[in-house]
């Protein structure tokens, strides 16, 4: 069994408690829908009570989305001295002309308003930043963590675990690794490389130098690599050709079916 830290993202309630049993899927906590956004149209664009409507380029009702112009402040002579650009999606409610308030109503994905378990277990610790699941479908590893977080099939590269075939592992790594996480002895740069241009969806390794930890470190990959203790070979052997994730900010790796 193993510890599964989540972290409890900023005005997020729990919805369960320590001693809890929980499922994959279930909501763990909420957060309120934001309440709509206001900008202040004469304060934005230093104009006054009766400049302001006059610059407003959307009307109630009408849709905004990102890098749309909410409003133009222009010289006698048409040149632009200052505009709103909006940084949401969503819709005009109103303009307060008293106040010279915009107010725009937010597109809101329940979604994103929603924690939700990635695994099922028991809920041993819960507080305002943290819940944590004993679980049997996941690993937390304390090794070296590269990247950002990744999801694909298990695929074990067997070569690379073999004494002979370990200098030439890198010709087995080829087009059976496309959108898989895959499993090898040694990380090297030459895998991730050619691994990331294949289409590979992650690394794990029970091994990997601190010159190729600087290498990728530098190199800035997105693509997920985490080192893995020998200890965890057979759990993952176990998991091989199932759907997993890599969760890089907590080491973790999570069994998806």
């Amino acid at each position: 069994m193993t510890a599964l830290p989540i972290d409890l993202p900023k005005d997020f309630v729990s919805l369960i408690k320590q001693g809890d049993t929980v499922t994959a899927g279930q909501i763990l906590a909420k957060k309120d829908a934001p309440q709509d956004e206001i900008v202040n149209i004469m304060q934005a664009l230093h104009v006054t009570r009766k400049e302001a409507k006059k610059v407003l380029k959307r009307a109630p009702g009408e849709r905004i989305n990102p890098g749309d112009i909410i409003a133009v402040k222009k010289s006698m002579f048409g040149k632009v001295k200052g505009k709103i650009t909006s940084q949401i999606s969503g819709t005009v409610l109103r303009y307060e002309r008293d106040t010279g308030n915009l107010v725009v109503r937010t597109d809101i994905a329940p979604s994103s308003l929603e924690l939700i378990s990635p695994v099922a277990g028991t809920v041993t610790l819960c507080n305002n930043k943290e819940i944590r699941i004993e679980t049997k479908d996941a690993i937390v590893s304390d090794g070296v963590s590269l990247g950002t977080i990744g999801e694909g099939r298990l695929y074990i590269l067997k070569e690379s675990f073999e004494e002979n075939g370990s200098d030439n592992v890198l010709y087995y790594l080829d087009s059976r690794v496309e959108g898989k996480i895959v499993f090898i002895h040694t990380i090297t740069r030459d895998m991730i490389i050619k691994g990331d241009s294949i289409g590979a969806a992650g690394f794990l390794g029970t091994k990997i130098a601190d010159e190729e930890i600087s290498y990728l470190q530098r190199s800035g990959i997105r693509i997920p690599v985490l080192e893995v203790s020998d200890e965890f070979i057979p759990h993952l052997r176990e998991w091989e050709n199932k759907k997993i994730m890599i969760d890089i900010r907590n080491k973790a790796i999570v069994l998806r079916e």
